[in-house]
């Protein structure tokens, strides 16, 4: 007996005595949800996204940097060894919101509550899509070594660091402009040490409001537009002499602490916790993440004739870890 059968689900398109739904109005409802977290989730496109199909398992490689030799006539050219090293990402968690109508007439022939319940989930969908890949970038900022430094045969790929930090010299100097404008110069050199170029790697900065409208309001920041390294364009505010765009979002985890978070598992229960209470600001490259899904944005209606009530649901299932930590840094209070 096939699931639906057995607990009288009725889905989409199939008629019962609570009515039915549309496929106008499930289309309607699915992209009030998309186009809500296409607006409010800040980081939504910018960290590329890997299709996870067959397994729950990705797997991504580190090459260590090639080296270079001279070649002189009537020598052999000696091989040189390279270090391979590999991270996995497994996605496990079905996340969903869920709206629960005891008759489905408001759904059928009210646009505005199809509109509002497809509002409210985009935009908790897209604040949590947000915070897990902000967490993601300050640990992989946090890291003092490269992240594949254990599966390498030398026990570091060469030309592979840890994450940059920078510390305030007192914690009120998160929100004077001139020494958070100046901090975030110091974190930029530590990273282009390490071969991390903030412009042309897609670095973004990422704040809370409150540090945002610190450096706004003492002309730091410019409007202007952003070329990406795959040609996109987007409009953002940039650092006026960096050249570099910078996100204010409620989303960031600055001076937050983070427990029990849904994508924590009990394989790794503190994958997306900590204590983020001295974080002023992350700047990370979509390089310092890997992130993959195996099941995208989808959306259902159906009736429970066991509860006797309709189900909104808007679901997706992936996952995020640190990658390349040397594109990552962090400022942190004292």
């Amino acid at each position: 007996m096939a699931l639906d059968d057995a607990y009288a689900i009725v889905r989409p398109g199939q008629s019962n005595q609570g009515g039915s739904v549309s496929a106008l109005h499930l289309e309607e409802f699915t992209g009030v949800v998309e186009s809500t977290i296409e607006r409010k989730a800040s980081l939504k496109g910018w960290i590329p996204m890997r299709s996870v199909r067959g397994t729950s398992v990705i797997t991504n490689f580190a090459v260590g940097e090639s080296t270079l030799q001279k070649a002189t006539p009537g020598q052999p050219i000696d091989g040189t060894g390279t270090d391979f090293s590999k991270r996995t990402l497994t996605v496990d968690t079905v996340v969903l919101a869920r709206a629960v109508l005891p008759l489905l007439e408001t759904f059928q022939t009210s646009y505005d509550s199809r509109t509002e319940i497809g509002q409210e989930h985009g935009k908790k969908i897209a604040k949590f899509y947000d915070q897990s890949f902000f967490i993601q970038a300050i640990k992989a900022a946090l890291f003092t070594d490269s992240t594949y430094k254990n599966g390498a045969a030398s026990g570091k790929p060469l030309g592979h660091f840890g994450g940059s930090q920078q510390t305030l010299a007192a914690a009120g100097d998160a929100l004077d402009p001139a020494t958070l404008y100046a901090a975030i110069a110091d974190l930029f050199v530590k990273m282009e040490e390490k071969d991390v170029d903030p412009r042309t790697d897609d670095v973004v900065i990422a704040v809370r409001p409150a540090e945002f409208y610190a450096l706004l309001q003492n002309e730091q920041l410019i409007d202007g537009t952003y070329k990406t390294s795959e040609g996109t364009s987007i409009q953002a505010h940039l650092l006026k002499a960096y050249g570099v765009p910078i996100i204010s979002s409620t989303n960031f985890p600055g001076g937050q602490t983070i427990s029990g978070h849904l994508l924590s598992n009990v394989a790794n229960s503190n994958a997306y916790d900590g204590d983020f209470t001295k974080v002023v600001a992350a700047a990370f490259s979509p390089r310092a993440l890997l992130a993959g899904e195996t099941i995208p944005l989808t959306t259902d209606v159906f009736w429970d004739k066991l509860s006797k009530q309709w189900f909104v649901d808007a679901h997706l299932s992936y996952a995020v870890t640190p990658n390349r930590a040397e594109f990552a840094g962090v400022i942190l209070k004292p």
